[in-house]
């Protein structure tokens, strides 16, 4: 594993400062903004948040949306969610045109040029030092219309104050199609003004995921509009996939239209009665209509000004992040802790509206059934099981029952539960169902708000029915489970070789579950099933191989790099290798030492860290640290989570996280190691236990939550602690010496303080 120290300068215009006291004033929100994916932006969201209003300023590209080294700003859109996306406005000043019926309706290249009138498109040059983020609040100036932009926001109401210049026409651009992440195309827009300070709208559009859906909108405005009027290119076709190509061609513009339909790269400008002074946008979404859209909106922020709106969001975080406080070892650790905090709730979207309507897989709109708060819509859930749901079980039970919840809901009226709730949809991005190991985390920590029968049921339905096509779109359930349950493992011929250890891990974790309702039939059958990853162990080389139906296993050879191609569908192993997944067998670690080796498990994994084959870019190896806890070798584990803590994670826009966050799951990992801390189980066994690393805090204290706990807070005490400190001497738990690597949940939920001495 390659890890990089970097050096890191903090930017003046990051708005922080070291004397914070508030844990929300710690939090940077320009952090690894340079490779995060379109749902993570220095854009304000509140926790799950349906609007993300955030800067963009890329061209369609993968992790599109906001990159920090990109010094221009083609708008700011409101839908910031894994494959949606919805109301791009962009503030502009002074004609429209270039004379003789040239108009710059489009938002240009993100590298420039921005001096050629031709090709510069509305886009317009930022100055950094003139950029500032907070939680809660996005602040820019527009270098080239001198207009001050500021973004806040509530759970389904983006809020826009907008400061226009003395002189110049003041506008507001709304693109209906506009670069994002996933390649979006436009089917139909309709905009209508309601009145002087407000119009409505929808926009009909498909991606890759979630496939078809509509965006409602309404937006208010504190000033009046003068007149609307609207432009559209050509048809959208499959070659016509860049923004601004023969656009002096293909561009129309219509004026003082009052209602717009149409296809393909299209949108309106809204031109203000006022020439200059202040204008306050407010705008909600809804998925479902435009009627909610502007309950929503009426509910959340009719009445609230924009600094109270800021005042609110902060306050929402702040109280969130007051769960965990964390001291030492520096500020910047501090910081980078809070950041990290953030992240790890920020990545979801809530999709159903104040009044719990929602709009189905089916295309059916549907209320919230109790306990259910609300829908979520989610990429899908990565290693979750060693890195969201361990944090959020730990500090935030009442978000993690709310997940379950929507999941559960889903699956009521959809008949499966969904492994990647994109939009509502049943959308094929994971290799297995590891988020039902949420359910069973919750249910056996004693923090289950849901009805454990229920989902008893809905699991043990998606275990047993092979998934596939769901009638509504989409595919629900695991598509190789037909192989897995005939030869005891995924063929060649069938699918990826990982998802034999997926399906595996997630049997053990039905099992448990199972066991734990007194459903022993149940779980002896599953127990039996999560040993299916045997039947790819090679004796002869040692892992855990490509086997074809015939019982051969795949040749060539080569544990390093062969089978990555295999995708989710394909043969191969998904984004790993051979040597990352034959450590994949989290619940029977002890199994697979005994087969492998202790000396030769000891000895590869050294290996991996010390030669690059440990892979912490990707979910399917975060485990790896932790893994030398399970041959009695703690110091290995203390050695390299406190190495992977230190150095794999940093404040930098340039290169905060490894790989991709995705959803905050490398944040809520980098959050679990600097308090020493991982679940290699998620939750499955009948007593969850964390295992312990090497915090690199002096002190961490968990306020527990009254309304699950019995305890009132858990304290972590390192004494001793420092840079060169990384290995525990000793460790006792409320002054009775502890014995072993792990810690039980039930003694967390309990209160008390666990105190090392670090060496």
């Amino acid at each position: 594993m390659r890890i990089y120290c970097v050096l890191f300068v903090l930017f003046t215009h990051f708005g922080l400062t070291a004397q914070s006291t508030r844990p929300v004033d710690r939090v940077n929100v320009f952090t690894g903004t340079s490779n995060s994916r379109w749902m993570l932006n220095p854009g304000p969201t509140l926790p799950f948040g349906m609007i993300k209003l955030g800067p963009d300023n890329q061209d369609q590209v993968w992790n599109g949306g906001y990159e920090y080294t990109i010094n221009s700003i083609s708008g700011f859109s409101h839908l910031h969610g894994f494959g949606l996306s919805g109301v791009s406005y962009m503030p502009y000043v002074g004609k429209l045109d270039f004379g003789d019926e040239h108009y710059r309706l489009f938002p240009g290249p993100a590298d420039g040029p921005f001096s050629d009138m031709w090709t510069a498109g509305y886009r317009s040059r930022i100055d950094k030092a003139e950029e500032d983020g907070r939680v809660g609040h996005y602040q820019v100036r527009l270098h080239d219309y001198d207009v001050d932009v500021e973004l806040t926001t509530t759970t389904r109401v983006g809020m826009m104050r907008l400061r226009y210049p003395e002189q110049g026409k003041a506008r507001l651009l709304l693109n209906l199609n506009f670069p994002t992440e996933e390649l979006t195309t436009v089917h139909e827009a309709v905009v209508r003004m309601v009145s002087p300070t407000e119009i409505e709208g929808y926009v009909r559009q498909s991606s890759q995921y979630p496939g078809e859906h509509t965006v409602y909108f309404v937006s208010t405005f504190s000033e009046p509009l003068a007149s609307m009027d609207g432009w559209q290119y050509d048809a959208y076709t499959e070659e016509a996939t860049s923004y601004g190509t023969d656009w002096r061609r293909h561009c129309h513009f219509q004026s003082d239209l009052k209602a717009f339909t149409g296809e393909a790269h299209a949108g309106v400008v809204l031109n203000f009665a006022t020439a200059s002074g202040q204008v306050v946008v407010k705008t909600s979404i809804s998925m479902v209509s435009t009627d909610n859209a502007r309950l929503n909106l009426r509910t959340e922020a009719e009445d609230l000004d924009f600094e109270d709106a800021v005042t609110q969001h902060q306050a929402t975080w702040n109280d969130l992040l007051n769960r965990i406080e964390v001291k030492g070892p520096d500020e910047a650790a501090v910081d980078l802790f809070y950041t990290n905090f953030y992240r790890s709730f920020a990545g979801k979207n809530i999709l159903s509206d104040v009044n719990g309507e929602y709009l189905d897989m089916c295309e059916r709109v549907q209320v919230v059934q109790a306990p259910t708060e609300y829908i979520l819509s989610s990429d899908g859930f990565w290693g979750a099981q060693w890195t969201l749901f361990p944090f959020w079980t730990l500090v935030a039970p009442d978000y993690a029952n709310s997940l379950a919840n929507s999941m559960l809901e889903l699956a009521r009226v959809g008949g499966w539960i969904p492994e990647a709730p994109t939009g509502i949809e049943y959308a094929p991005i994971m290799g297995a169902q590891h988020h039902n190991s949420l359910f069973v985390s919750l249910q056996q920590k004693g923090l289950a708000r849901f009805n454990t029968d229920t989902a008893f049921a809905a699991i043990l339905h998606d275990y047993t029915t092979p998934g596939g096509e769901h009638p509504c779109g989409g595919v629900a359930g695991n598509r190789h489970l037909s192989p897995y349950l005939e030869y005891g493992y995924v063929p060649e011929e069938y699918g990826p070789a990982s998802n034999t250890m997926a399906y595996a891990y997630d049997d053990h974790c039905l099992s448990v579950l199972a066991e734990g309702l007194g459903k022993r039939e149940v779980a002896t059958i599953f127990r039996g099933r999560a040993q299916n990853y045997r039947n790819l162990y090679d004796p002869t080389t040692g892992y855990l191989r490509r086997r074809q139906a015939d019982g051969h296993f795949v040749t060539p050879f080569d544990p390093w790099h062969e089978g990555t191609e295999g995708g989710w569908n394909g043969p191969g192993y998904m984004e790993g290798t051979a040597w990352i997944y034959s450590w994949w067998v989290p619940h029977d670690l002890p199994g697979l030492a005994t087969l492998l080796g202790r000396d030769t498990f000891r000895q590869r994994l050294i290996d991996g860290f010390e030669r690059g084959y440990v892979n912490l870019t990707n979910q399917p190896n975060l485990q790896a640290p932790f893994l030398f806890n399970y041959i009695d070798e703690p110091r290995l584990t203390q050695y390299y989570s406190r190495r992977v803590a230190k150095e794999a994670f940093n404040l930098s826009p340039l290169d905060g996280y490894l790989g991709e966050e995705d959803e905050g799951q490398m944040s809520s990992l980098s959050c679990l190691l600097a308090m020493g801390l991982f679940e290699m189980l998620g939750g499955c066994e009948q007593e969850p236990a964390y295992d312990l690393g090497s915090t690199i805090f002096d002190e961490v204290i968990i306020h527990l939550q009254p309304e699950y706990h019995s305890g009132e807070r858990f304290i972590i005490q390192a004494d001793n602690n420092g840079p060169d400190k990384v290995y525990i001497s000793t460790a006792s738990l409320n002054g009775e010496a502890l014995t072993g690597y792990r810690l039980r949940y039930e003694d967390i939920a309990a209160g008390g303080t666990l105190r090392l001495r670090m060496e």
